[in-house]
């Protein structure tokens, strides 16, 4: 006869953690990740075209927030900022034009990059929440 043993992880000794990142288990801390890879990348890619403006300062600032504030609805503040920053690129014709012209490559690539990293950042803010929302509903 084989029994199952409960492998509860060995307790923490010294302060709990109080970072979202390290309080984070599995999917919940993958999703917390990739949200701050793809805040990152857009940064990068903002910053590639030599652009002026406040993004490449404002995207790592959300990825830093995301990390360490442990509220559970954190992530959602992601959500809202990629919305007004793809938004405020597309409401920008100059933006547009990089977008639909390739000519300049580096634009071109860069330009999409940062659409990219704001959808996907929005996406994995979503997923971070709704795993977290289930993983802390089925501890209590």
């Amino acid at each position: 006869m084989t029994t199952r043993a409960n492998r509860l992880p060995a307790p923490r000794r010294g302060r709990p953690a109080r970072t979202a990142i390290v309080r984070a288990t599995g999917r919940h801390r993958t999703f917390l990740i990739a949200t701050c890879v793809a805040l990152v990348l857009a940064a990068i890619a903002d910053e590639a075209t030599g652009y002026d403006g406040p993004g490449p300062f404002i995207y790592p600032a959300f990825a830093v927030l995301v990390a360490l504030v442990p509220w559970r609805f954190t992530p959602l503040l992601v959500v809202l900022m990629s919305a007004l920053f793809v938004f405020g690129g597309l409401a920008s014709p100059e933006f547009v034009h990089r977008l639909t012209t390739p000519g300049q490559v580096l634009d071109f690539a860069s330009g999409w990059l940062q659409m990219l990293g704001f959808a996907a950042a929005a996406g994995f803010a979503v997923a971070a929440v709704v795993v977290s929302r289930r993983t802390h509903g089925s501890r209590s």
